[in-house]
């Protein structure tokens, strides 16, 4: 860029050489005479015609009157008038020279050494002092486009001059080592690419598309909207670029393909960074195309009427935009109103063009109007006739005629900024000029010094105070803008504002016009929101992801989620689920019919033990219970209740407590059952081996010690067990929708101790009543003891299997079905024949005074148990013992002898 204007100042050599001698002013746009001059470069046209033809002798012709620029340029003689007109430099008068830019760079650079013809002296003297420059024009207000205004700095802070933009927002600006005499009334464009990426994120969208113009203010905030877009987490969905200057070569080419890029993308959001002229021809192509999007304009184009009143504007879309926040200049209305040829002795060229072209009769208008009076319904209207005030071809003087256009077609913001830039010049002259109510005209006052007191100048404008920053920036917030297309004439309204000291945004969304159906907030996101049940999955672009349906036990109830949250334990979910349902919790229920069978049963078994039981007590006297066990046979009657009772804890809903107790109940319970029957087994085997005179059989015929021990033993087991490792309720979850209750053993190897030792006890048992097999073939009580203890070891050994590949609710119902197994077979077993003798044969066994060989071996038994080593008992035993085989005994006498000698347990 130096390199360029460095081109441009020396290609203007020749321009000083042959110009020196003559009267500049006449290029002027706008000159009046003062004692202190005041410089403005405004982009009053739209653009140059012949640039790549004009030779460096030939003139720029300028195109495309801009009122904006006009209102501009005139807010600067009214603020200038103000001063000349008040007490704040008294005795001095304030002039102005205004150049046009033509919004081009060349044309600027000439416009800066027209203003200063003094620099043909200056480059010829390089070491001269600044301060000691005094040139015409003390200070410049332009240029509006950051541009230009880069380019008008390099020349100008070379010599320290003043120059004070009122529009131009790049951040680079703000550089004082490369812009030292560059100030603004507006703030940088840091400050608005903030506000438009809060404005973004208040209307939640993440996928926006740029199109910014190729130059220094295009790029710039493109840069700063994308580091900021990564904050916040939106994404650009594309970034385009396009010229600068509307009358580019490739202007269409540059059109065309963002217009491609607009029907592929599906981003709805675009952010265009562009003069008015370039959004005009943006617009016009997307209206032909019927490209509808919600364009967010930045303060360049956001108030442009030129735009607003295109034909066909609302099929754009929605236009949001932000404008410098900005106050009513008092008396500008009835200026705009009343504007008359400038004074004797001053020029402006642009006024005069703006009023031919308002109000002069052309020979374009005189047909149209002509078209109108003869009714015709085919009357063309092209831009210029739009121009056309009614008063065209009606007045005698046009320079005198005036209208409502321009304070209709008005930017407040505009005369406002120009008005604050005046304002400091005229603040800054007033404490360097002033003294007590006076002012000196000091005619060779430097731009050096005036730059160094506008730096520090504090002012007020209609009574708010401002100052500029040490970066030469004003501190000010934006207002927002919503465009109202629906509306004849469109209009822009504020529908809220941004703070630059808290970068908050606030927006009234009753005001809001989004052009859609419903006026609804359209969608700009990179992918649609994932519904409640699904997740998203990134992409490599933050923004986009896919929506992922929630897995089995998983949920998302709301829209937007980044993952799935697990359902509770006792709920669960399908695949792409947006709520947990409870699972069917499951266990061996009381309701279950196989249940109900073994709950009878075990009902039945329980109601007949205790039948059995009062039976026993009853006839607890009799001959026939003492020898069937007499106390110890109430101990297994309760064992049985025991056994029984647990099973009930078998079936219904588990918890810890009740799978901590039923297996030791049952376990303890069964123990004790198998002792009972281990005395009986071993009261026969002592009956036998006795008879060899061992000492050391009797010495182990201890019932109440045997019982106490084996039982004791069996219940430190399942004591350790539950310490240790101590059984749980398990949730099983085999399917997602059940939940399985059943108990856990906690440790399988002290469950297997436990039914491995009542297995031992039951193979003890076994092996005594084995060994006494001449008393087998002939007694009923052996033989029912063994057939128990087959049962007992057949039911348990095909249980081991069944349990283990069992795994459902079912796996208590095997366990209460063996534990039936095995109490009834006691039953079977051990208590029924009793009590048939009791109920059946009591009568018989008194009248005959027989009883059975059971009961005489259980006498003998007895008796040598007592008197184990008397030599007399011995040899009776021999004599009972001859008498075995026979059918029939001399009961009688032998149950005297016994009963005299033995002591009944």
């Amino acid at each position: 860029m130096l390199l360029k204007v460095l081109f441009y100042i020396l290609c203007s050599c020749s321009f000083w050489g042959l110009t020196s001698s003559c009267d500049l002013h006449k290029y002027a746009a706008a000159w009046q005479p003062g004692d202190i001059m005041i410089g403005g470069i405004f982009p009053i046209h739209a653009g140059v015609s012949n640039l790549l033809q004009r030779t460096p002798t030939d003139d720029f012709i300028c195109t495309g009157l801009q009122l904006r620029y006009i209102v501009k340029a005139l807010s600067m003689i009214y603020a200038i008038e103000r001063i000349n007109n008040s007490t704040l430099l008294p005795g001095i008068k304030l002039g102005y020279e205004i150049y046009d830019s033509c919004a081009d760079v060349s044309k600027a650079v000439q416009s800066t050494i027209k203003l200063f013809p003094e620099l043909d002296s200056w480059i010829s003297l390089p070491f001269c002092n600044n301060t000691q420059l005094t040139p015409t024009v003390k200070v410049v207000i332009g240029e509006s486009f950051s541009e230009l205004s880069v380019a008008i700095s390099r020349i100008l802070s070379l010599y320290s001059i003043p120059q004070i933009s009122t529009a131009s927002s790049a951040p680079s600006l703000s550089d004082k080592l490369r812009f030292p005499s560059f100030l603004r009334t507006i703030p940088s464009d840091k400050h608005q690419t903030q506000a438009i990426t809060k404005l973004i994120s208040t209307f939640g969208w993440n996928w926006v598309g740029i199109i910014a113009s190729d130059d220094d203010y295009g790029r710039s905030a493109a840069e700063l909207l994308k580091s900021y877009f990564e904050k916040e987490m939106i994404c650009t969905a594309f970034s385009k670029t396009v010229p600068s200057y509307v009358d580019h070569p490739s202007m269409q080419e540059y059109i065309d393909n963002v217009i491609s890029e607009l029907n592929i993308s599906t981003a709805n959001a675009v952010i265009v960074i562009a003069k008015g002229t370039i959004v005009i021809k943006l617009f016009q192509e997307a209206i032909r195309l019927n490209i509808s999007r919600t364009w967010i304009a930045t303060d360049i184009w956001s108030t442009s009427r030129e735009v607003l009143n295109m034909k066909d504007i609302d099929k754009v879309g929605a236009v949001f935009g932000l404008m410098f926040q900005a106050k009513l200049v008092e008396g500008f209305t009835a200026y705009l109103q009343n504007l008359k040829p400038p004074p004797n002795g001053a020029t402006n060229n642009f006024l005069e063009e703006y009023k031919n072209i308002r109000f002069g009769c052309t020979k374009e208008y005189r047909k149209h109007l002509e078209c109108i009076n003869s009714l015709s319904k085919n009357c063309s209207v092209s831009d210029s006739v739009k121009m056309k005030s009614p008063l065209a071809c009606k007045v005698e003087n046009v320079s005198l005629a005036n209208d409502d256009y321009l304070v209709e077609n008005i930017e407040w913001s505009t005369p406002y900024r120009v008005s604050l830039a005046v304002a400091a010049i005229g603040q800054s002259l007033h404490n360097i000029l002033c003294r007590n109510g006076t002012c000196i005209k000091n005619m060779d006052l430097s731009p050096a010094e005036i730059l160094k007191e506008i730096r520090k100048v504090q002012f007020f404008y209609n009574s708010d105070p401002y100052t500029f920053d040490e970066n030469g920036d004003f501190f000010s917030g934006y207002d927002i803008i919503n465009w109202h297309t629906s509306l004849q004439p469109p209009v822009y309204r504020a529908v809220g504002l941004y703070n630059m000291v808290t970068s908050e945004i606030r927006i009234d969304e009753t005001l809001l016009f989004w052009n859609t159906k419903g006026n609804v907030i359209p969608f700009s996101d990179c992918a649609k929101p994932c519904p409640p049940g699904y997740f998203k999955r990134h992409s490599l672009i933050s923004c986009c992801y896919q929506c992922i349906p929630c897995p089995e036990d998983q949920f998302s109830s709301e829209t937007d989620m980044s993952e799935c949250t697990k359902c509770p334990v006792h709920q669960w979910s399908n695949n792409g689920s947006s709520h947990c349902e409870n699972r069917t919790v499951e266990y061996f229920q009381r309701s279950n019919p196989l249940a109900i069978t073994l709950m009878s049963f075990a009902a039945f078994g329980f109601l007949l033990v205790l039948m059995i039981g009062v039976l026993f007590i009853k006839y607890r006297d009799t001959s026939v219970i003492k020898e069937a066990g007499h106390n110890y046979i109430y101990l297994l009657f309760a064992s049985l209740l025991l056994s029984l009772g647990s099973t009930g804890f078998f079936i219904g809903q588990p918890s810890n407590i009740i799978c901590k107790v039923r297996q030791p109940l049952y376990g303890i319970g069964f123990t004790i059952c198998l002792s009972c029957i281990i005395i009986k087994s071993l009261n026969i085997f002592v009956a036998i081996h006795s008879t060899k005179g061992g000492n050391s059989v009797n010495l182990i015929y201890q019932p109440a010690a045997l019982l106490s021990g084996l039982t004791g033993f069996q219940f430190c087991l399942c004591l350790l067990w539950n310490i240790l490792k101590s059984p749980f309720v398990r949730e099983i979850y085999t399917k997602p929708e059940i939940l399985i209750l059943q108990c856990d053993e906690g440790s399988y190897v002290a469950f297997g101790m436990m039914l491995g030792y009542t297995g031992i006890l039951a193979l003890t048992s076994f092996f005594l009543v084995f060994h006494g097999k001449k008393l087998q073939s002939r007694y009923n009580e052996a033989w029912c003891i063994k057939f128990n203890i087959l049962i007992f070891m057949f039911v348990w050994t095909i249980f081991i299997p069944i349990y283990i590949n069992t795994s459902d609710v079912y796996q208590s119902a095997v366990q209460v079905i063996a534990m039936l197994a095995s109490i009834y077979a006691v039953i079977a077993c051990q208590i029924l024949p009793t009590s048939y003798i009791i109920l059946f044969k009591r009568r018989k066994i008194r009248s005959t005074g027989n009883t059975s060989n059971l009961l005489k071996i259980s006498e003998l038994s007895l008796q040598i148990k007592n008197e184990a080593f008397s030599p007399d008992i011995s040899q009776q035993y021999s004599r009972h013992n001859s008498s075995l085989p026979q059918s029939k005994i001399n009961f009688r006498s032998t149950k005297q002898t016994v009963r005299r000698r033995h002591k009944s347990y």
